[in-house]
């Protein structure tokens, strides 16, 4: 901002909140303006692209809140009458103009620079729609940290899984973090899921570039060990673990995605498995306390956050013994 005089950027301002509620292209007098000097085109392009930006988060209730002080500040200002000569008239307008797009817009660059947070508790499922269209569909104990600005959506996934549904912005890359992964996307549907150490990323539809820090073991066809990313296809699947080369596998999106609808399903899977998903969905979890417990495997459809139905299942069909613990947990050992 030092590299344009501050009454150029001030008149442009002034400018840009007088015809805040028009198309400023169509005014020829700000063209004029702007044609006769290129430092007036600097000092409004530098206004237009800090009001774009403002204008992304308009109607967030923080912003709302921000430009009403600011105009209100602005009209207390301007109500004196002590201005006598047009001149001074003129520059003082300049400076409340100035002063509600510096006010604003100042206090936009402080607010964004917090994310939005959404997040859900045991056995809470939430879908927040974004300001773009996008939907996020957040399974139980999950968090996710959304920052948008004018060239980028960037979202966190700090813990469990969601479900995101990208509105299409080619000029907007739609990225999701989770540990040292990325997932890019411009307009598609896809499932990420934090399950203890391993992140799980599942296309619902469309396509999607998994990006890595972290470097990649083997070379599936559709793997460049080269540049660290990984393409899916619709129905794909990508899983990264600590300790192995991360796998592409076609799977089940009726089974990946069941929690949507309140379920969990498993097909002999590893009983150890089987309970980190159900604890899940639970305020007091199950306990796995021996070795020849966890070597069992069962298969079924379980309601999440139905923790007694599913401790009744494995009891009546695996050689278990369910015992409830003090603190609300429940034991299970082998008999």
């Amino acid at each position: 901002m030092s590299d344009i005089e501050t009454s150029r950027l001030a008149e442009a301002a002034a400018w840009r909140v007088r015809l805040a509620q028009n198309d400023p292209q169509d005014n020829p007098r700000l063209a004029a303006w702007i044609a006769e000097d290129p430092r007036n085109a600097a000092a409004w392009n530098q206004v237009q692209s800090s009001w774009a930006v403002f204008g992304e988060h308009a109607t967030s209730p923080e912003i709302i809140d921000l430009r009403c002080r600011a105009l209100a500040h602005a009209h207390e200002a301007g109500r004196g009458r002590w201005v006598r000569s047009k001149r001074f008239a003129v520059a003082h307008r300049l400076a409340i103009a100035a002063g509600v797009l510096a006010v604003a817009i100042g206090g936009l660059f402080l607010w964004s620079q917090q994310p939005d947070v959404y997040s859900t508790r045991a056995g809470e499922r939430r879908v927040v729609t974004l300001a773009d269209g996008s939907q996020v569909a957040l399974d139980s104990k999950s968090e996710v940290k959304v920052r948008y600005s004018a060239d980028a959506r960037e979202l966190t996934l700090t813990r469990g899984q969601a479900r995101f549904d990208v509105a299409h912005d080619i000029a907007r890359p739609f990225s999701v973090a989770a540990r040292a992964h990325k997932v890019i996307a411009t307009g598609t549907s896809f499932n990420v899921d934090l399950f203890g150490p391993t992140l799980l990323v599942t296309l619902i539809e469309g396509h999607v570039v998994v990006a890595s820090s972290a470097p990649m073991f083997s070379q599936p066809t559709n793997i460049d060990s080269q540049i660290d990313r990984i393409v899916l296809d619709a129905g794909e699947q990508v899983v990264f673990t600590p300790k192995a080369p991360p796998t592409v596998a076609h799977v089940n999106l009726g089974q990946a995605i069941a929690w949507e609808n309140g379920e969990v399903v498993f097909e002999n899977d590893p009983l150890p498995i089987v309970v980190d998903r159900i604890n899940r969905y639970a305020r007091h979890g199950v306990v796995i306390a021996d070795t020849q417990t966890s070597e069992l495997r069962i298969s079924g459809v379980f309601h999440t956050g139905d923790v007694d139905g599913f401790v009744s299942t494995i009891a009546a069909y695996l050689p278990v013994r369910a015992d409830k613990n003090a603190d609300g947990t429940t034991r299970l050992t082998h008999r």
